[in-house]
């Protein structure tokens, strides 16, 4: 891995650390979005990273939970391999909704649990206004996206130069 490739993925690495998951994990997936190979397999995970079994395996089973990694196969071949997945933004977006409907029905239960009108109580509140507020917004993206999808495309292309797929 070249150095700047192995710097993004360091860098990945620290980000993932920094919204709560493992920097291996972040690391795994920055290699695989910055490999030039469709897909990788376990052991070359492994020793591309520097990393144990343990971790990779803990790590990727996290990934492919979260929707971030799949497994495949390959014909012929009897080892596992992992790639990003395939799917839209969208679709991933959108299957993190039901958890943030009951983390709000949650914060929701807590409110109505308290005796007490205080911070705690007035937090809350504002937690539930942001998240309808929030829920209306995102629906009303996830409806204009794919009318919008193709001129934003094609304003990267010209601010970067660069082809991006459909």
């Amino acid at each position: 891995m070249d150095i700047q490739k192995a710097q993004f993925t360091e860098n990945t690495g620290l980000l993932f650390e920094q919204m709560g998951m493992t920097r291996m994990a972040g690391r795994i997936f920055g290699y695989l979005i910055v490999s030039e190979k469709d897909s990788a397999s376990f052991d070359e995970l492994c020793a591309e990273l520097q990393a144990s079994k343990g971790s990779i395996s803990g790590n990727l089973k996290q990934l492919i939970q979260i929707e971030f990694v799949e497994p495949i196969g390959h014909p012929g071949d009897r080892k596992t391999y992992y790639r990003p997945v395939r799917k839209d933004m969208i679709s991933i977006l959108k299957a993190r909704t039901p958890l943030l409907l009951k983390f709000r029905d949650m914060l929701n239960e807590a409110h109505s649990l308290r005796e007490q009108d205080d911070h705690i109580s007035e937090w809350l509140v504002e937690s539930n206004a942001f998240f309808h507020w929030y829920f209306d917004k995102i629906n009303e993206i996830f409806g204009q996206w794919p009318q919008e999808k193709e001129g934003y495309l094609k304003s990267l292309e010209n601010k970067t130069g660069t082809d991006h797929e459909t």
